[in-house]
């Protein structure tokens, strides 16, 4: 803040190491809420129990560097174009990982199981993000892995809603990998099983992947309505019985339309 006077330099130089005059800038700028969109100097001077004087300096410097500006002549201040331009920045360094996480961990919380994350590349799916839940269950799928992703839940919600060009060369690759005896490798099975998903909102397999294994999986949509990603909750499939699995996929679909509306935020 090098439009602040010598005066209040020093007055604010602290004998911890910290930048006071930095540290009360942000005080100021932590001011404004969704309740307080606006503040008068006297409001800040009040709130933070500066002088007035002092207060009208610091609002001067961060309206000469772009960190508020003035209400048409009112006296009152909101926040400028450079905290804008900061919050882009900031929403543009935050991946669908980071935005799925705290929705992840939430309903890995709720449904006790674990919580997948996957996005596909081309005829593969990558496991980005795992949320591990009450009950221990090995997977095949583990943070990093690459899978095929015609079989399992999570794979085939990040396929079916893809564009059909690419769902057909997935499909026309031979011969469709197989990992369980309910793996399916018939292309014509996946591709209906795919109109099914596309139609419902969400995928249901057992077995697919790892025996045993019950995986419950729903896309997650980029603004531009693409597909990004899938979250799913898997577990053991005599604890997601058939009498859980609707409040289940309810619960799974919340949570993906979560993350969506929250890229959505972030873009």
């Amino acid at each position: 803040m090098s439009h602040m006077s010598e005066s209040v330099s020093k007055h604010d130089r602290s004998t911890s190491g910290r930048n006071a005059t930095a540290d009360r800038a942000v005080e100021i700028l932590l001011l404004f809420d969704d309740d307080h969109p606006t503040l008068a100097a006297g409001d800040v001077a009040a709130r933070l129990g500066m002088s007035r004087s002092t207060t009208y300096r610091y609002l001067q410097s961060l309206r000469t560097s772009g960190f508020l500006e003035e209400e048409d002549g009112s006296g009152r201040y909101r926040l400028g174009p450079q905290v804008l331009r900061l919050a882009r920045v900031a929403r543009k360094g935050i991946g669908v990982a980071e935005a799925a996480l705290p929705v992840m961990q939430a309903l890995a919380a709720a449904t006790g199981e674990d919580v997948l994350l996957t996005r596909r590349s081309g005829s593969q799916v990558a496991c980005i993000e795992r949320v591990p839940g009450r009950h221990l269950v090995r997977l095949s799928y583990e943070r990093g892995h690459l899978l095929p992703c015609h079989a399992g839940a999570s794979a085939l919600a990040a396929l079916a809603f893809a564009p059909s060009d690419e769902i057909e060369r997935v499909l026309s690759a031979a011969p469709l990998e197989r990992f369980t005896e309910r793996t399916p490798t018939d292309a014509d099975a996946v591709r209906a099983k795919l109109a099914t998903i596309r139609a419902d909102g969400f995928s249901v397999t057992e077995g697919e992947v790892d025996p045993g294994v019950r995986g419950i999986a729903a896309p997650v949509f980029r603004p531009d309505g693409r597909v990004v990603a899938a979250i799913s909750v898997v577990g053991l499939s005599f604890r997601l019985t058939d009498e859980v699995v609707g409040q289940v996929v309810l619960a799974v679909r919340q949570a993906a339309q979560a993350v969506t509306d929250r890229l959505a935020e972030l873009d």
